[in-house]
């Protein structure tokens, strides 16, 4: 993707989904890629398999304040059991298993976008500090 004759560096990074406790682990690499913004917000496309992650100015229904840099090494969890219920109840998803989603980060749109169809289901017990 070019923009303005400047290519963009698009990255590889990952989403995790722990469904029965309805929490979503997010990589501090890609809260950093994005901008490190005060706030991100998750859009799940209709028309695909797609969930948008970025970042967002302000606070309000649909955000989640973006924990400061160095209080979490490897990333930050979010709580959110609408998104994890949507997501288990759109893909079919295991309400007792975890998965893990493949993405890319577009640090000039200040986004990330994952492969909800690629997710892999991954153990309960797995950390999410291998990557």
């Amino acid at each position: 993707m070019e923009k303005a004759g400047v290519k963009e560096s698009i990255m590889d990074t990952f989403i995790s989904f722990y469904i029965y406790s309805c929490r979503i682990h997010v990589f501090r690499k890609t809260i950093d890629e994005i901008g490190d913004p005060k706030y991100i917000r998750f859009l799940v496309r209709d028309e695909g398999p797609s969930l948008i992650m970025e970042a967002y100015y302000k606070k309000d229904f649909q955000s989640h304040r973006v924990s400061p840099k160095g209080s979490a090494k490897h990333g930050m969890e979010i709580s959110s059991m609408p998104l994890c219920m949507l997501l288990k109840n759109r893909l079919g998803w295991d309400p007792d298993k975890s998965y893990r989603v493949p993405g890319k980060t577009y640090p000039s749109q200040h986004m990330a976008v994952f492969d909800l169809s690629a997710a892999k289901e991954i153990s309960n017990t797995e950390g999410d500090d291998a990557k």
